[in-house]
């Protein structure tokens, strides 16, 4: 079983919640274990629409920790935080939540810290599907009451890998990705300091860029549901046609293994001054990246990710 800890911008796009709404499926086929969601993007209505997320799935005893600083007002893409507040037409809450008061949630940091030190060594995998501002925060973090140890201790002791979601590697347009150009310095923080010891696995924007799951089949894949947080936001929210099931992928990765998709060389990653990221293939570097994947395996990404919400 796969210990992992989520960290997203959860709040504006749709694939963070169907990646995380996947997590839990896997829990309950007992093939992970979600030890956390880390909400990088700044903002208590974020944090709780994590909370309708665990409460709707019946786990609410997953922690949730918030980032507090970090990106200040950053571009927001589909606005569905405010289901975590909404109510029905009778004035019920829409969704019911487990954390009433916006003091539940720890600090990224220190809800990263908290729950690091209560794992074996090399035992946590982390889903970077976000900004790299909670991840930047437990770096720079110091010892506290969870852990004598330091951020960068703590990660090198208890991390086993790291997978992120970004980078742009073998496309013509080598501007940087959108997560670690808007968290520049944020990202300028991860890279200095994160262990190199630690494999560090990229899913980059280029594969799930073919993965498009349309309102149409959203709706369709999930009509034998009443109500589900992830329905809610195609009925009530405008349809991203430049929405793509990006976050998904890392968590299959995890699940599913190297064997599903196309892969790098191995190598190292460094970003450049100009925030894009600089791949040297070396054969016993810590980091590797998928590939864009053929017609049929961009089908099977696909149904993968609709076979969890389907009957």
């Amino acid at each position: 079983m796969h210990s992992l800890i989520i960290d997203t911008d959860l709040g504006s796009s749709t694939d963070d919640v169907a990646c995380i709404c996947m997590a839990y499926k896997y829990m309950q086929q007992k093939k992970v274990n979600l030890l956390g969601i880390i909400v990088d993007r700044m903002g208590e209505q974020n944090a709780e629409f994590a909370d309708v997320l665990n409460t709707y799935y019946g786990f609410p005893q997953i922690p949730i920790g918030l980032c507090r600083k970090g990106i200040e007002n950053p571009q927001i893409f589909t606005d569905y935080s405010f289901l975590a507040n909404a109510k029905d037409e009778d004035g019920r809450p829409l969704f019911q939540r487990t954390k009433t008061n916006s003091c539940d949630f720890l600090d990224d940091f220190k809800t990263y810290r908290k729950i690091l030190a209560e794992q074996p060594e090399k035992s946590v995998t982390i889903l970077s599907i976000g900004f790299l501002t909670s991840l930047a925060n437990l770096l720079d973090s110091k010892p506290d009451e969870f852990s004598q140890l330091t951020g960068i201790e703590l990660m090198r002791q208890k991390v086993e890998r790291i997978i992120i979601m970004g980078g742009k590697f073998d496309e013509i347009d080598k501007s940087g990705e959108y997560n670690i150009q808007l968290s520049a310095d944020f990202a300028k923080k991860f890279y200095k300091t994160v262990p190199k010891e630690i494999p560090v696995i990229y899913s980059p924007e280029s594969v799930g860029n073919q993965i498009y799951w349309t309102k149409e089949q959203v709706l369709q894949d999930m009509s034998w549901i009443y109500k589900h947080p992830l329905k809610e936001i195609y009925l009530q929210c405008e349809e991203d046609p430049f929405q793509r099931m990006w976050d998904p992928l890392t968590i299959m990765t995890v699940v599913e293994g190297d064997s599903l998709f196309s892969w790098s060389e191995n190598g190292n990653i460094t970003l450049q001054e100009d925030l894009t990221l600089e791949f040297i293939p070396n054969p016993v570097g810590n980091s590797k990246y998928q590939k864009p994947g053929t017609t049929e395996q961009n089908t099977i990404y696909l149904n993968k990710i609709r076979e969890f919400f389907q009957r």
